[in-house]
């Protein structure tokens, strides 16, 4: 498997195939002597922007935290991701996790305001 093709920025959906956003990074577990083996994978604007840039990743870190929107990035662990064709599941509820909570807060506080944006 390829990991950056098969699951990097692919559409994640828990149990119940609710969108939960993409997944924006993969961490590995490193130990001497053996191969990296996948840990977990991660969905949260933090990391997606540390993708692009630590500097902006920190930015937007301290600017959801002014707001009290978690900032951490939500793990998964691998055990519990199922990798398809063009989406990626979860065994987990979304509404029970963190991860919605950044979409939640702009469609609240920025979507909602402009015009038609209901």
């Amino acid at each position: 498997m390829n990991l950056v093709r098969d699951c990097l920025d692919k559409v994640m959906e828990d149990r119940n195939k609710r969108r939960m956003g993409r997944v924006d990074g993969i961490v590995l577990e490193l130990a001497a002597g053996r191969p990296p083996r996948v840990a977990y994978v991660e969905l949260g604007v933090k990391t997606l922007m540390n993708r692009l840039s630590l500097r902006l990743g920190r930015v937007i870190g301290r600017f959801m935290e002014s707001r009290h929107i978690k900032s951490a990035p939500y793990r998964i662990a691998w055990s519990a991701v199922r990798v398809g064709l063009n989406h990626v599941e979860a065994d987990v509820e979304a509404d029970k996790t963190p991860a919605l909570e950044w979409e939640l807060w702009l469609r609240k506080n920025v979507i909602r305001r402009i015009p038609g944006g209901k």
